[in-house]
């Protein structure tokens, strides 16, 4: 009989899954690390959230375990390298809270347009005060969404049935989602200026950390709401309430906190008229609850089975000598889709893959993934692993195509990609020198030779004297390290392309004075 543990608080509702599949269940939460130690070696499947450590040591000691599966979407307690170093398949439940996150933006959006926390709060302390509670109705107000995934969209369509006018903000998303759902995609800017209400709903990256700071609120109209349901450090949350105080913002609504618990002293705290905050309340309903155990039961059963998980973190490895033949090529692939995703920054139409020289003869499948793993994994919520990368990506309504070539006319092997976008044609070229050395040989036509490691910052630029003396001065008055740098032109006095890798990464302030630089036409930086 397979025996299954439960280390941690799930609903009753995937325990008795487990149980009318035939699976012996121990439901033990109160195990110290001592007795897991001693315990997990006993059991071939594991659910658990985020209170059980699941380190290399503890892992060391589960002889017969065959899956982890976590009952929501954060995994920081699993150390996943090494349970696929002991061949355990570890698997999530992402997206199982999807509805709950979305009402929650409403009730929130609600509660702040009519005063419903703040009224509710006066008439317990005997305060009966209509006109001070007095609110606005959404109906014909103009929503802008920042990030239209799965959330994002659940909030759409329940703001159009609200009769409002919604628009949105993802550089990820196709022009058909938008039309789907009804919602007018546009640029970053006009969304701040044109929207009642703004409502965020992205992952939180390097480019989306205080998405709507000081410059942001400046740029919206005087009276705008703001909604975070999503990631706390999204938003500013110290220039929100400057925002607040001012008079811009007239008011916002938080579910999430740039620190959790939100400190006592916080001057949002001290704007409660204006202000609702909610404790992380997004994915926490009854029905999510249900829907994480119920997924997470089903995955393990499914996977006890010898099937593969529907949301895997890690997946089975290829054979040792068929993965020593392409790793150093699977590793480029992932490094060169990174590093495109966070360089070009558009919407993807198309995207295609060209092999050359012996590498075409390989199995090129794990290299594709290994790319599309790369674009994706930087500019989406969800978790993009080798089983549903393709998966993803045709959702996205990303075209893909493979081609092979048997000749190369610089290197032995190449792997190019060729991105098509709304305004134009992008490509990146790598090679592996000596199975270990990955670099990036072209862009956009422009030959370089650039390590594709670190912090890099890249620039468009006429290829004039003093354009890279003052990058270089600049970085240094800010006591930025180059490492390395390369130098790509096609004629003398033309545009150029510059990669420099930096030890440290560029500020706004500093991006900002770079690209003030005469002859500096774009400037990127990005992290591999």
């Amino acid at each position: 009989m397979m025996k299954v543990l439960v280390s941690d608080n799930i609903s009753q509702a995937g325990i008795e899954i487990l149980k009318d599949s035939g699976v012996d269940v121990t439901f033990n939460t109160e195990l110290s690390y001592e007795e897991l130690l001693e315990e997990i070696g006993k059991y071939d499947g594991i659910i658990l959230r985020s209170m059980t450590p699941l380190n290399e040591e503890v892992l060391s000691y589960a002889d017969n375990l065959k899956v982890i599966a976590r009952a929501g979407s954060g995994y920081d307690n699993i150390d996943v390298d090494a349970a696929s170093k002991y061949g355990i398949i570890v698997l999530n439940t992402p997206g199982q809270n999807t509805i709950s996150a979305a009402e929650q933006s409403i009730a929130l959006m609600l509660g702040l347009s009519r005063n419903v926390p703040q009224a509710n709060e006066a008439l317990h302390d005997g305060i009966w005060d209509r006109n001070k509670y007095q609110g606005i109705e959404i109906n014909e107000k103009v929503l802008g969404i920042i990030g239209l995934g799965r959330v994002g969209g659940n909030v759409a369509t329940r703001a159009k049935a609200f009769n409002m006018e919604v628009i949105a903000n993802d550089p990820y998303i196709p022009a058909e989602r938008g039309k789907k759902l009804g919602v007018e995609l546009v640029g970053f800017k006009e969304l701040l200026q044109r929207s009642d209400y703004i409502s965020v709903h992205t992952p939180l990256t390097d480019e989306t950390f205080h998405i709507l700071g000081k410059k942001e609120f400046a740029q919206m109209k005087e009276g705008v709401r703001i909604i975070n349901a999503a990631r706390g450090e999204n938003v500013d949350t110290y220039a929100l309430a400057e925002a607040v105080k001012e008079g811009k913002v007239a008011g916002a609504a938080l579910d999430v906190h740039e620190e959790e618990p939100l400190g006592e002293e916080h001057p949002l705290l001290k704007l409660k008229d204006k202000v609702i905050v909610s404790p992380h309340l997004g994915g926490t309903t009854v029905e999510a609850m249900d829907n994480v155990a119920i997924d997470a039961a089903k995955q393990v059963i499914s996977v006890l089975k010898g099937n593969l998980p529907r949301t895997p973190l890690n997946a089975p490895a290829l054979q040792p000598e068929a993965m020593k033949e392409i790793e150093p090529y699977i590793n480029l692939a992932k490094k060169l889709g990174s590093f495109y995703s966070q360089w070009a920054e558009e919407r993807i139409k198309e995207l295609e893959i060209s092999y050359r020289g012996e590498l075409a003869e390989k199995n090129i499948s794990p290299i594709t993934t290994s790319l599309l793993i790369g674009v994706l994994n930087p500019i989406l919520d969800a978790t993009v692993n080798s089983v549903n990368a393709a998966l993803i990506a045709e959702e996205r309504g990303i075209n893909i195509i493979e081609s092979k070539s048997s000749t190369t006319d610089r290197y032995s092997n190449l792997i190019e990609l060729k991105v098509e976008t709304e305004t134009g044609v992008n490509n990146l070229i790598g090679t592996v020198f000596d199975d270990t050395d990955l670099r990036i040989v072209e862009i956009n036509g422009y030959k370089v030779n650039a390590i594709p490691e670190g912090n890099l910052l890249i620039t468009n630029h006429t290829d004039k004297p003093g354009v890279i003396g003052q990058i270089g001065t600049l970085l240094g008055e800010n006591d930025i390290n180059i490492a390395n740098m390369q130098l790509g032109r096609n004629d003398i006095g033309g545009e150029a392309v510059m990669v420099m890798g930096i030890d440290n990464k560029l500020n706004s302030k500093v991006k900002e004075e770079i690209f003030a630089i005469d002859g500096i036409s774009d400037i990127k930086d990005v992290k591999l």
